[in-house]
């Protein structure tokens, strides 16, 4: 017999308590990508010149500080920032893209692991560092590509924007009305169909790891589990979501130190949290064995379990 939400929430936190090392992946995700990038922009002060580097910080810090006063940005200070950066353009696209490409990866590898912790724990009652590394570096790739289909996927909602780019000159000429507003419907449709995108395949990264299956199987497996449990998964993503937004406005708020408490929060607790609840959920659902503390569980509970 499947666990109820209520019950997935609950046995989920529990999981947690006894197995705080699943911040783990998130905490070393946060370190390996802040020296990621250090290192990149190191390399690419290198190359365009240390002084140059630090007169681009120095304008932008002059810039930031007009407009946090409420002036509007300094026509001069904006002209002479594009100046200092014109020769180095072709730099810093490569190495944002080298950024976006290795922060991804980064975050992938440990994701799979972080699922695999979580899996763990929910099967076994506990988990350790080798279960991260052992899975992370199994499932990386399928997952970086599972990802990369579900973001193509996304992309296809392009295609809501195509009656208003027909209507491009309109747009420009003054005459646009009727193309501003199906521009405007294009994104919201756009959007909509994202979201819709995002809630039936959220749950299929995880499947794969669990699972062990390839990209299109964890695809078309999450697609077919989000038909057969759609209240369930809905429910988490909203319950997750919220946990996350208001986390973030509560904790976020606290003058000074907000933002770092916020950050740490959202690494020890509300990520581990969230992957725990997401894995037990399909797990409970697929019935696959769930570890059962019987020192703590009422005998109803033995028998819902199994």
């Amino acid at each position: 017999m499947s666990e109820e939400f209520g019950k997935i929430i609950e046995k989920g936190f529990e999981t947690w308590k006894n197995n705080l090392n699943i911040a783990l992946p998130f905490i070393l995700d946060s370190l390996f990508s802040m020296l990621f990038v250090g290192m990149v922009g190191v390399a690419v002060a290198f190359v365009i010149g240390f002084d140059t580097t630090a007169q681009f910080f120095d304008r932008v810090q002059i810039i930031s500080r007009s407009m946090s006063e409420g002036q509007e940005m300094p026509a001069v200070g904006a002209a002479s920032l594009l100046l200092l950066i014109k020769p180095y353009i072709a730099h810093l696209i490569l190495s944002f893209l080298i950024i976006i490409i290795g922060l991804f990866i980064i975050r992938t590898f440990f994701k799979a692991g972080a699922i695999e912790m979580a899996k763990a724990a929910t099967e076994k009652g506990s988990t350790g560092f080798a279960d991260m590394m052992n899975y992370a570096k199994k499932h990386v790739i399928s997952l970086l590509l599972t990802d990369i289909l579900i973001g193509l996927f996304l992309l296809v909602g392009i295609v809501f924007l195509l009656p208003a780019a027909l209507l491009s000159p309109a747009l420009f000429s003054g005459q646009g009305g009727a193309g501003i507003g199906t521009l405007i419907l294009g994104i919201f449709l756009w959007i909509t169909y994202m979201v819709i995108v995002i809630t039936v395949l959220f749950i299929a990264p995880y499947i794969l790891v669990i699972e062990s299956l390839h990209p299109i199987d964890a695809i078309k497996t999450g697609f077919g589990f989000f038909v057969s449990h759609k209240l369930d998964v809905i429910l988490l993503l909203i319950f997750t979501v919220a946990i996350a937004i208001v986390s973030n406005l509560v904790i976020g708020s606290v003058p000074k130190v907000g933002g770092f408490i916020s950050t740490f929060v959202s690494i020890i607790i509300v990520q581990p949290l969230t992957t725990l609840w997401w894995v037990r959920l399909y797990m409970a659902k697929t019935n696959k064995p769930l570890y059962v503390n019987e020192l703590l569980s009422h005998p109803d509970d033995l028998s819902n379990e199994w």
